[in-house]
Order: structure tokens, then C-alpha cells, then sequence
């Protein structure tokens, strides 16, 4: 089973993506509770822990989200313009 997360879930592209993820049977999806949801070191564990990342941020936020990740094995799909 694949682990996904998607950082930026609250935005209307990470919403979309979510909806049609989290009725599929061979997907984990890692969530993060609402007061986590900009945490750094919770946002690190996450992206780092997630076979698949997608990132649904602002250029910024997602240069800075790549940064985080050090596991070598992460898919990273870029939603904004940065990468």
C-alpha cells in the first residue's frame, strides 16, 4: 500500500486531490490534524514518511517543503510552478 500525503490539503487543488484519493482501497493517505498543519517538524515527518508527496503550495512553500525531504524514495509531485 503506497502512503500519500498531501501538503497544502486545505487549498482547493490539495481538497481535489483528496476527494478522489481517499475512497481507494490501495492508498494510505497521512493526514495532519488542523493545528499541525504548518508545523515544520510535523510537515517533515509527514512528506518524509509519504511514498508519494504532493505538494499543493505556493512557489515559496513548496521550494521550502522540498527541503524537508531527505528520503531519498519520496515521489514529489509539484502542484505550483516552483519545480
Amino acid at each position: 500500500m503506497k502512503k500519500v500525503f498531501i501538503d497544502g490539503s486545505a487549498g482547493t487543488t490539495g481538497l481535489r486531490i483528496h476527494e478522489r484519493l481517499a475512497s481507494r482501497e490501495d492508498i494510505e493517505l497521512i493526514t495532519l490534524p488542523e493545528e499541525l498543519r504548518k508545523d515544520t517538524e510535523a510537515r517533515r515527518a509527514a512528506l518524509n514518511a509519504a511514498d508519494i508527496a504532493f505538494l499543493c503550495l505556493p512557489d515559496a512553500a513548496a521550494v521550502e517543503a522540498v527541503s524537508l525531504i531527505d528520503n531519498d524514495n519520496t515521489i514529489v509531485i509539484d502542484t505550483s510552478t516552483a519545480h
